[in-house]
């Protein structure tokens, strides 16, 4: 994903992010084996984002994580928003892929769901006080990336059903009440599949949605915000 030569390494600990409404975790599946929660490395880059890394005899994945400043969509108050992007690099092959993100510890008067929309798939947990997106790319934009042959691979644009089909093998499937999992096809020796997962919160406002717009954001943009200099 970036060279880790001039790189810290820093405590191997399972990725998670605390928001006011309980904790997101990830979980990965390469064919029938679940990735252990805790990487095999971890780097530090100097603006803070972290370079999670597991090592598996069909790939290596990497997960960039960290946290984002972005502007409200309207202009109001910067919304606290982490962005983690995962690379799976295929070596000998994976039958299949199943990268997840939920959030668990809710307080008991927090509620939520599917809250997709326009190429984004999201789910989003509430209470009176605060609401908070998870969000990355909806079945349709999966498949709009595969054709494009640059973040997932080519093979897979006629394997990824191009609406939300339940009954289909592949897409984005949600977890009561707040989980979400993109099921992908396998990934033959040297194939590369990029997805960007992220997670917002703000403050309850049925009028302003930020932590939900927040959430859909390219994967090069929050690459960026993840690899930059702070001080730009």
């Amino acid at each position: 994903m970036l060279p880790t030569d001039h790189l810290a390494q820093a405590e191997r600990r399972p990725a998670v992010i605390d928001t006011p409404l309980g904790v997101v975790g990830f979980s990965v599946t390469l064919g029938d084996d679940v990735l252990p929660a805790g990487p095999n490395t971890v780097w530090r880059l100097a603006n803070g984002s972290h370079l999670h890394r597991w090592r598996h005899r069909g790939a290596t994945v990497d997960l960039l994580i960290g946290s984002i400043d972005v502007p409200a969509w309207d202009g109001g108050a910067p919304v606290p928003m982490w962005a983690g992007i995962w690379q799976v690099q295929a070596r000998d092959g994976v039958s299949g892929l199943v990268i997840s993100a939920e959030m668990t510890d809710l307080p008991a008067d927090a509620y939520g769901g599917p809250d997709s929309g326009q190429c984004l798939a999201a789910v989003t947990v509430e209470n009176e006080q605060f609401m908070v997106s998870i969000g990355g790319p909806d079945t349709e934009l999966l498949a709009l990336q595969a054709a494009d042959a640059r973040l997932m691979p080519y093979s897979w644009a006629h394997l990824l059903p191009t609406d939300e089909t339940e009954s289909a093998e592949y897409g984005v499937r949600y977890a009561d009440p707040a989980g979400i999992a993109w099921h992908l096809p396998g990934l033959a020796g040297t194939e590369v599949a990029r997805l960007c997962i992220a997670t917002a919160w703000c403050p309850r406002d049925d009028d302003r949605p930020a932590a939900w717009f927040a959430v859909d954001i390219p994967l090069d943009t929050a690459y960026h915000h993840l690899t930059m200099d702070r001080a730009e």
